[in-house]
């Protein structure tokens, strides 16, 4: 199945390889979509580093819970903890929402190209993966996902905030496993 997968939505990086075959154990497990607490980020040592946990506090909210340290490497700052509010920036400006939104509202994963960019202006093509992680009473509440650069695009000095991808170029949506049932 893995492989099937990779060829159907071109997972580039070893990273999104890596994370997508995790989540996928995760669901087998769980039979739909995995708990947060099932998620051990431990699990996957070499991913660990690329991974970002977020959580939607309210349809307004949302709230980086991890956020790994090749991040910091590539010159994002350390969100962990910060909380983006859909009311403080421009939609237009700021994916971050809409791809966070689709990915619990759907729910499905998402493998994503688009445009990263450092708080030094480097702006990199990054691959992302993301999957959703349900809370206690079974909603689809959290996103656990990864980032891994693919080139390095260029440089511009305007500030970006909420997050570091700017751009969506190409989406794809991963279709999830559905849930096992016991009927006839």
């Amino acid at each position: 199945m893995q492989d099937a997968l990779n060829n159907d939505h071109a997972l580039t990086s070893r990273t999104a390889q890596e994370l997508t075959a995790y989540w996928h154990k995760l669901s087998e497990t769980a039979g739909g979509i995995p708990p947060r607490t099932a998620f051990d980020p431990i699990a996957i040592p070499s991913a660990l580093p690329s991974v970002f946990l977020i959580e939607r506090l309210d349809a307004d909210t949302y709230r980086f819970r991890l956020l790994g340290t090749d991040f910091a490497e590539r010159g994002v700052s350390d969100l962990t903890g910060t909380l983006l509010k859909r009311s403080e920036v421009n939609a237009d400006r700021s994916p971050i929402f809409s791809v966070l939104d689709r990915v619990l509202d759907t729910p499905c994963g998402l493998h994503i190209l688009g445009v990263e960019q450092s708080e030094q202006g480097r702006q990199s093509l990054v691959e992302y993966v993301a999957f959703p992680l349900a809370d206690d009473e079974g909603s689809s509440r959290f996103v656990v996902g990864s980032g891994s650069p693919l080139a390095t695009l260029g440089y511009d000095d305007e500030e970006t905030r909420y997050g570091p991808l700017i751009e969506v170029r190409e989406l794809k949506e991963i279709t999830l496993p559905v849930a096992e049932t016991d009927g006839a």
